[in-house]
């Protein structure tokens, strides 16, 4: 995204991202317009020096402020601003027919009032020269000026943190077990984080990454220079770092305002004019909001912490921007105090002890008995093939979690191609207590440790990549985190190490252990819902009656109850039996045939001439067929696949704009 774009883009959708939900509203039965939101009819504007106090006389709904200090719910409220400048404030009113707001009030301070800075974020922030416990600047100090530069973290200085970006589960700020519920996640709702390191947790700390932020990246460059002084007022100089490499960058040069919201002392803010929170510029479409009430999560005199919310198609999420003091950089970190290192308690890494490596790496369960082999296969997980397993030191967790938690094609998980599954791990017990192995067309001797497999050749066991990373999970020496005897392993590569030289992430692959003769005899049976009608699920289209199993996307609809997990492999067919209802009048039989737009793409009537399109039983059961004669698996998310019947000529007084109950029962198989 260009500059020039990110504030036209960010002015219109404002008054979007509001910090509340409509159920946190009073919403009464009062309509009001943007015209009624104005001073002094809908609210006063009463300045006192740099007092300024406002008060609301709507009726009937919660106000809805903006304001240089941030946003409000009150009916009253007192900013306090004290530097002399332009200054504007807003109301709104959440009403039933949705939030509405009026013209700014503009008003202007012609004088400062340093005694209102009565809190130490202003120093933290824009005095080099202030640390805790300092007394705060004299006037004329402040008529001056003071200023101080921030920059991106560029290591780790044992401050929580070991790179400029990290990311904070939105359902769980605090990163413990038990702190969301199963509902709050699975829709991502957003949880306050309340100000201070020991507050919040990251979920991912990912240091440097070559497809995230490299060490030498433009970037690491970049500076913040927050100023204050009579004559301008809260100042923000910013350097963005945006082409070459670190130490000689080019990029974009920024001169704004800046103001912090602190109405609310647990939840400070940040706001821009003319500038933005500092980010890099691959972030510049993740987060729609760099300017507006940016969230405060740490600031103390060498470290400050902004927080954004991710707003593209990857969902909600927090993004965490670390910075550093420029005498930070500048000492190597030897100018923070020692109570102000290691900020958050975490614990090193433990790896997991396995004391029964063998035999229970060839154990196998067949018929219900269980026992053990000399051999035994290994196939990758084709739901969760790979994953990002990273130690959560936070205290009261101390456990190895999931990073993707089953979730791919993104641009930092994408999902590997179909060869993923083409290969089998089979290990073998030689007679003389050695162990051999075999991956696809490479073979060769292994060793079992405490807790790893070291194969004599280095094993590639996938590999997923797009336009932004390429993930491989391949070495030699494998460290195993899980292994359920019969069921399957988890066993990965380092990725990342902490500051004492631990590795805390490994990127593994999931094997299940192949069943034996090979797995399921017979087709596998596809949970349908038993709802064959509603919205998006039965219609008519092209006169014909339209079935959806499922359409377009994780929130798409259909009858599928889980249409992520419906795969159709190479040469595999999807069967589908179904029976009508008894009480529907025909003039003829008419045929019906599966239609998708991965495999055959012929739509009606053409499909009906293709050679897996049959003519429906009237009084029994219907059975229609689509094999995948593609080269790879299809799966049905991203795209759909429906049941089509004829209906025009066939169905007796048909109605085009009335959908029959067509269906009395169905069942679904692939074989």
């Amino acid at each position: 995204m260009k500059l020039k774009n990110i504030f036209s883009l960010l002015a219109s959708t404002l008054f979007v991202f509001s910090a509340c939900s409509p159920d946190d509203y009073e919403m009464g039965g009062a309509q009001y317009t943007a015209d009624q939101l104005k001073a002094p009819d809908a609210y006063t504007v009463d300045i006192n020096g740099n007092r300024v106090t406002l008060t609301s006389k709507l009726v009937g709904c919660t106000p809805l402020w903006i304001t240089p200090n941030g946003r409000s719910q009150e009916q009253q409220l007192t900013l306090n601003l004290p530097f002399a400048g332009d200054y504007e404030v807003t109301l709104g009113a959440e009403t039933r027919a949705g939030a509405v707001y009026g013209e700014p009030y503009k008003f202007t301070l012609a004088q400062n009032d340093f005694t209102m800075l009565d809190s130490p974020l202003w120093f933290y922030l824009a005095d080099k020269n202030y640390t805790k416990g300092s007394s705060f600047p004299d006037e004329q100090t402040l008529i001056e000026g003071i200023s101080k530069k921030w920059y991106p973290n560029d290591k780790d200085y044992g401050l929580g943190c070991t790179g400029p970006v990290m990311y904070i589960a939105p359902y769980n700020p605090t990163n413990q077990e038990g702190a969301f519920t199963p509902e709050e996640q699975a829709n991502m709702v957003y949880k306050p984080i309340t100000f201070g390191r020991a507050n919040w947790a990251p979920n991912w700390d990912p240091g440097f990454q070559s497809w995230l932020i490299p060490e030498d990246d433009p970037y690491m460059d970049s500076y913040m220079e927050f100023s204050m002084d009579a004559a301008n007022g809260c100042v923000a100089t910013m350097y963005r770092g945006e082409s070459g490499s670190k130490g000689s960058s080019t990029g974009s040069n920024m001169v704004g305002k800046f103001n912090l919201g602190l109405l609310d002392k647990e939840h400070p803010t940040i706001s821009f004019s003319d500038c933005f929170a500092m980010h890099n510029i691959g972030f510049d479409e993740v987060c729609s909001n760099y300017t507006q009430e940016v969230i405060i999560a740490e600031m103390t005199p060498y470290y400050l912490c902004l927080v954004t919310k991710r707003t593209n198609s990857e969902g909600p999420w927090y993004i965490v921007w670390n910075f550093v003091s420029e005498e930070v950089r500048n000492t190597n970190g030897a100018c923070i105090p020692a109570e102000e290192v290691q900020l958050l308690n975490t614990s090193s890494p433990v790896l997991p002890e396995f004391s029964n490596l063998d035999p229970d790496l060839f154990k196998v369960e067949n018929n219900g008995v269980t026992y053990v082999g000399s051999s035994i296969t290994y196939t990758v997980n084709e739901d969760t093939p790979y994953d990002f397993a990273f130690w959560n030191g936070a205290e009261g967790v101390n456990k190895w979690q999931s990073k993707t938690n089953g979730k791919y094609n993104n641009s930092w998980a994408p999902m590997p191609g179909d060869d993923a599954w083409d290969n089998e791990l089979v290990i073998t017990k030689n007679s003389d207590g050695t162990y051999g192995y075999t991956y696809g067309e490479s073979e060769g001797t292994m060793t079992i440790g405490d807790n790893t497999l070291t194969f004599s050749d280095e094993v590639t066991f996938l590999t997923a990549k797009n336009d932004f990373r390429t993930v491989a999970v391949k070495g030699k020496t494998f460290t195993i985190l899980e292994m359920n005897p019969t069921e399957g392993m988890k066993i990965g590569v380092p990725e990342t190490k902490d500051d004492k030289g631990n590795v805390n992430s490994y990127i593994v692959v999931n094997l299940n252990v192949k069943p034996i003769g090979g797995g399921q005899t017979g087709p596998l049976v596809v949970p349908l819902t038993g709802t064959f009608y509603g919205e998006n699920i039965a219609w008519i289209e092209n006169s014909c009656f339209r079935l959806g199993f499922h359409h377009y996307g994780e929130s798409g609809t259909g009858i599928f109850k889980d249409a992520a997990s419906v795969k159709l492999k190479k040469g595999q067919t999807i069967k589908v039996t179904f029976t009508l209802n008894g009480n529907v009048e025909w003039e003829k039989a008419p045929k019906c045939a599966l239609i998708d737009n991965n495999i055959k793409t012929t739509w009606e009537p053409n499909c009906f001439d293709l050679s897996d399109a049959v003519t429906v039983n009237l009084t029994g059961e219907t059975t229609v067929t689509l094999t995948n004669t593609t080269d790879a698996t299809q799966k049905f998310t991203p795209t759909c696949l429906d049941l089509s019947i004829q209906l025009d000529g066939y169905l007796k007084n048909f109605n085009a704009e009335e959908v029959p109950d067509l269906i009395q029962s169905m069942k679904c198989v692939i074989e």
